[in-house]
């Protein structure tokens, strides 16, 4: 990093989010924060279960969970939870923060362009660089888009319709598309199984049959001389004689 460390051994840098679901993304995101200095102590802020439903919408797992994950992160040094979800100075001295790191694209809230640019202009942010592969909403959409899918894989597992908060009629449904998608395997399986069984063996001695004609064609058509009159001509260059064997002289010419 190009920051000033101000002559000190050991720095303290801030990294904050929600960290619903933690993935590689947000592991990925904090190691970039720890390589930035030799000795980096790092200090994760986990905003709160009520303020992260209130500004971004409900979370999958409560804020414990997020920040027991937060925790079990081996580039994490301290957690801090709840933390706030706009930082002031004051708070980043009150914990003698020395940086905080987080993409440097602005984050607006409301009438705020973006609650990062206080610290930043005191310059003491840090830039880090986004996994645009995965993100908690990415993820939640993978599983929004197989939902009949994934309800039906826990009520198999012994989950009830109301620990999935399902109606009696979805759950009968899901059981029922669960039998006909068996019965479709089922079919798709012994006629997989039909047609290998009878119809590629025929289909396999047919084209040997094909193949062996085509092979007899050939040889006929090889051995078979094209019809020639070569031994029934004159020979041109010799004389002709006539009925007592005399020469009779050369054949006309045009």
């Amino acid at each position: 990093s190009t920051q000033s460390t101000g002559g000190k051994d050991q720095i303290r840098i801030y990294v904050d989010g929600v960290f619903d679901m933690f993935h590689f993304g947000h592991a990925r995101y904090i190691l970039q924060a720890k390589n930035m200095f030799p000795n980096t102590w790092i200090v994760a802020g986990v905003s709160s279960g009520e303020t992260t439903n209130e500004l971004k919408g409900r979370t999958v797992m409560t804020e414990e969970e997020r920040c027991e994950n937060v925790r079990q992160c081996r580039y994490v040094d301290e957690v801090i939870c709840p933390a706030p979800w706009c930082l002031t100075l004051e708070f980043l001295d009150v914990h003698n923060i020395d940086f905080v790191a987080q993409g440097a694209d602005p984050y607006p809230m409301g009438d705020i362009p973006d609650i990062y640019k206080p610290i930043k202009d005191a310059g003491r942010f840090l830039p880090v660089f986004r996994t645009n592969s995965v993100s908690t909403s990415e993820l939640i959409s993978r599983i929004i888009a197989e939902y009949d899918e994934y309800l039906t894989r826990n009520l198999e597992r012994g989950f009830t319709r109301h620990d999935l908060g399902i109606n009696i009629l979805t759950e009968k449904r899901l059981k029922v598309k669960k039998r006909v998608e068996g019965v479709q395997k089922r079919i798709h399986d012994y006629v997989a199984d039909f047609m290998a069984y009878f119809y590629e063996p025929i289909s396999h001695r047919i084209y040997a049959y094909l193949s062996d004609v085509e092979a007899e064609d050939e040889d006929e058509n090889t051995q078979t001389k094209p019809f020639t009159r070569t031994s029934t001509l004159v020979n041109s260059t010799e004389p002709a004689k006539d009925e007592e064997g005399d020469e009779t002289g050369p054949p006309e010419t045009k």
